[in-house]
């Protein structure tokens, strides 16, 4: 049968793609909702300046944006109908920023130790009912997670630590899926719209938090998002399936179309000898030379850099944009979620247009990589420098704001694309490694910013400035190792 059969018709494997690309948003909207509620959830740090009336500097926290005497007392009144509520609901709690820095890193302890064991598993029993399993007791621990912030700081993280191994586990379950279930041809396609949900769940999640945590307290945004989550586990275990074989309702057309594609590519891998012809499970994986493999850490570099930057902005945004620019919770959550749109517009041209590129032969791979990755990289850098200086301008900070998370996303046609370069054969092994190197950036990021900004006068914007600064240096110290030293060559130990 001709290879090419099945190919533009859809098939059980796109249904596949949508259950996988929801699963990512409304996983990455429970991650990143505690941006937007932590703002909610917490008594106010900063007291801000009426530039309409004179107030003692003693009656001040921090040396914030002044605000209009309008908008300080809409907002006084916004706060004091919240903390009003009659339902027992919507307490705030004295938590510090360096308290939040602490609260923010949670998930990413739990991210950080899951992954290569969710990976293992994955491979081991197939990646259908890790991910249910994940999935449920993600929507289950959101859900409770207000009652644990009633129970202190430590009963807080020890849920969000808990989120973070079960969002672990599922990361690389959604790889081993498509090992199965995606044709070469289409691979590139099937896998980025599938993660593409995670930026699409940093809209959901910040967007609708906003309206949450203002209608009906910051409660709602758990019980909403984990409900969401638990649902979406109903579909999954009644469409999904590990591997063509096992899926009951496929056609024969689409399952030899699969099967053979992928038969077919395990064959005429390039540079292959007899000796790589041994089942891939049996392979060692060569650990010493990996580690020797200066273009590897050069990307392990960069996706360490370029993850700082990332989370600090995930994770701090709504917190800047509340503390120092005095933004409503609504306008809060809408503002902080439009750079991830801008950011998903990015990812989907960048892909396209690099694959563009490369079938035109326009320029080698190891070029396109860099030129993709050191765009993200400058211009991010950039434009954090940029919301450095405009201070209290609130339209250019949102701006400078959507301006360095989008281009953030020219990095899925550049760095991140090097791993299955370098190594088709042991990718997982090279991602895995990295990600997780990169994921400590989100347990050291907050913290620092945390403590930056913590005790009398934290809130500063002299203090984000320097949160801003330092983020801005790391990126262009990754531009410079990663211009210099970076490689898309296939390594000879693959």
């Amino acid at each position: 049968m001709n290879l090419d059969y099945h190919s533009g018709r859809v098939g059980h494997r796109h249904g596949l793609m949508v259950l996988a690309f929801l699963g990512y948003v409304f996983m990455y909207a429970t991650r990143v909702g505690l941006s937007v509620s932590m703002v909610a959830m917490t008594r106010p740090m900063v007291k801000p300046i009426n530039e309409n009336n004179t107030s003692d500097s003693s009656q001040t926290f921090a040396e914030a944006c002044p605000v209009l005497l309008a908008q300080s007392l809409n907002e006084s009144s916004e706060n004091a109908r919240r903390d009003s509520r009659g339902d027992g609901q919507s307490r705030t709690f004295d938590w510090d920023s360096e308290t939040q820095g602490l609260l923010h890193g949670a998930f990413f302890y739990g991210y950080f130790v899951s992954q290569t064991p969710g990976g293992w598993i994955g491979h081991k029993i197939g990646a259908k009912l890790p991910m249910a399993i994940s999935m449920a007791l993600i929507g289950i621990l959101t859900i409770i997670s207000p009652f644990a912030a009633e129970g202190g700081v430590w009963a807080f993280f020890a849920i969000r630590f808990l989120v973070g191994i079960f969002q672990g586990v599922v990361v690389p379950c959604v790889t081993v899926l498509w090992i199965d279930w995606a044709p070469p041809k289409e691979r590139g396609r099937l896998l980025a719209v599938s993660y593409s949900g995670s930026q699409l769940g940093a809209v959901m999640g910040m967007f609708l938090s906003g309206f949450l945590a203002e209608a009906y307290g910051w409660e709602s945004i758990f019980y909403c998002f984990g409900a969401i989550v638990i649902l979406w586990v109903v579909p999954w275990m009644l469409l999904a399936h590990d591997s063509p074989s096992k899926h009951p309702r496929i056609s024969d057309d689409e399952k030899h179309y699969i099967m053979s594609a992928l038969l077919a590519d395990k064959h005429q891998q390039p540079g292959e000898t007899a000796k790589s012809n041994e089942p891939d499970h049996k392979r060692s994986t060569p650990w010493l030379a990996i580690f020797k493999t200066v273009p590897y850490w050069v990307v392990v570099i960069a996706e360490f850099g370029h993850c700082w930057g990332f989370y600090v902005l995930l994770t701090n945004l709504p917190t800047y944009l509340n503390n120092i620019l005095h933004f409503s919770l609504k306008s809060n959550g809408a503002l902080s979620a439009m750079p991830y749109l801008v950011r998903w517009f990015v990812t989907i041209l960048s892909v396209c247009l690099s694959d563009w590129i490369l079938t035109k032969n326009f320029c080698t791979p190891t070029v396109l990589r860099k030129v993709f990755s050191i765009v993200a990289f400058v211009g991010t850098g950039f434009a954090l420098v940029g919301v450095a200086y405009v201070g209290c301008d609130a339209t250019a900070a949102v701006v400078l704001f959507a301006t360095a998370v989008g281009l953030s996303g020219c990095m899925y046609a550049g760095y991140l694309v090097q791993y299955t370069e370098l190594s088709p054969n042991y990718a997982g092994v090279l991602i895995g490694l990295g990600n997780s190197i990169g994921t400590l950036t989100g347990i050291i990021a907050p913290y620092v910013v945390g403590v930056l900004t913590s005790g009398e006068g934290g809130q500063s914007v002299e203090n984000w400035q320097t949160v801003f600064f330092i983020a801005a240096g790391i990126y262009a110290c990754i531009t410079v190792i990663y211009g210099l030293f970076s490689s898309s060559v296939r390594q000879k130990w693959d």
